[in-house]
């Protein structure tokens, strides 16, 4: 059962992405036409991130706590469709724009976490575990990449109206979950020497990497303003943001897919991708602050190649180390703590530049800040194993 829920999960999933594609260049283009400001989008990051800020810990208690976990991610996917909708007649209101932003942001949250918890339920296997969240990744990214190009044409054609088709989207997503709103989610019997092996990871790992994950979340917050500081005063910057975003995701499928061969063939660890995905991604905060423009299109492109390696090695490393009882807790705590960099990072880069910082001297500070946080994880990776005798 776990795998028929993993695999609807993987529809789920496809059809909420694109309707993310939709939301995230529809809605702050919207705002900036709006405004005219920077700040304001400063302002949308902050209450897209502000419920990742406050409810992770008690959305993944919930979740900790709920035997029949589909019926949240069903609720979560119906309710967002709601908002969707009713964020069109609202869009004139700023502060209205930017509740139900946070609603949207919140609903999204409980279905990121319901397919969290659900891959921790099916084996504690490094290579395995990689391979699932690398499969969930290829999704995403496969439907972004077209999604994203299209969600910027729309954006232009149609403003934030475009917001129709993502409810459409994620009313359908709900849908397909109907039939299992009574299932249970939880772990199928192991054997106890791998109940073992989950307790036997030296979880200082996690503690260790935190602080270093914080300082470079900070840095790489940032980069969306330096992308959007070079297109604001293009005529057709809504559709280059859209190819842009597309470019990201093609960086992201070549991640994953170098995951997912790897993890094929039961090579694929979680330090390497993991530091090798923070170090890439240091390089393009270097790149992006470039005033040429083309200079956005590598930048993008590592962006996302180092993201997919970061990400996918962090979900793999919470999910082989945190107990399933406490993972989505465990992941909560720390996504609030990590998520609250992304918008002040933004807001005080933004203002930064409006104050008449020169972009590719506020990207070069980004890019050192980012540099630190890698140097701080790699001194934890080095530790630990020193520790264990490695």
């Amino acid at each position: 059962m776990n795998r028929r829920l993993y695999n609807l999960h993987l529809l789920t999933s496809a059809l909420r992405t694109a309707g993310d594609a939709i939301e995230s260049v529809a809605l702050p283009w919207s705002l900036l036409d709006a405004t005219g400001s920077l700040v304001s989008i400063g302002g949308f990051a902050l209450f897209t991130h502000l419920p990742w800020i406050i409810l992770p810990p008690l959305l993944g208690r919930t979740l900790d706590k709920t035997r029949k976990k589909v019926r949240l991610a069903f609720l979560a996917l119906l309710l967002q469709a709601f908002l969707a909708v009713a964020i069109v007649p609202l869009s004139s209101n700023v502060w209205a724009f930017y509740l139900v932003v946070s609603g949207i942001s919140t609903l999204d949250i409980l279905h990121r976490y319901y397919g969290f918890s659900l891959i921790a339920t099916m084996t504690l296997d490094e290579s395995e575990l990689q391979g699932l969240n690398a499969a969930l990744a290829t999704v995403g990214n496969t439907v972004s990449l077209v999604a994203f190009p299209i969600a910027g044409f729309l954006a232009y054609r149609f403003g934030v109206r475009a917001m129709f088709i993502d409810a459409v989207l994620l009313l359908l997503g709900a849908l397909t979950l109907l039939p299992y709103l009574n299932v249970e989610v939880k772990r199928e019997r192991t054997a106890e020497k791998l109940e073992e092996k989950r307790l036997k990871v030296d979880k200082r790992l996690v503690v260790g990497v935190l602080a270093s994950v914080l300082l470079f979340n900070f840095a790489l917050g940032s980069f969306r303003i330096f992308v959007f500081a070079s297109l604001r005063e293009l005529a057709g910057g809504k559709v280059l943001y859209g190819l842009l975003q597309g470019l990201t995701t093609v960086g992201s499928l070549v991640a994953v897919a170098g995951l997912t061969y790897l993890a094929g063939r039961k090579l694929a660890g979680l330090k390497r991708p993991l530091m090798a995905g923070m170090l890439l991604q240091s390089i393009a905060l270097l790149i992006v602050g470039l005033p040429a423009v083309i200079a956005l299109f590598p930048a993008v492109f590592l962006v996302g190649f180092g993201g997919e390696l970061l990400n996918v090695s962090f979900d793999s490393l919470m999910q082989k180390v945190i107990p399933l009882e406490s993972l989505g807790t465990a992941r909560g705590i720390f996504d609030a703590l990590a998520t609250l960099a992304i918008p002040l990072s933004q807001l005080a880069f933004a203002w930064a530049i409006e104050k008449g910082m020169a972009v590719l001297t506020a990207s070069l500070s980004a890019a050192g800040l980012a540099c630190a946080g890698t140097v701080l994880s790699y001194a934890c990776f080095v530790k630990l194993s020193m520790t264990r005798g490695k």
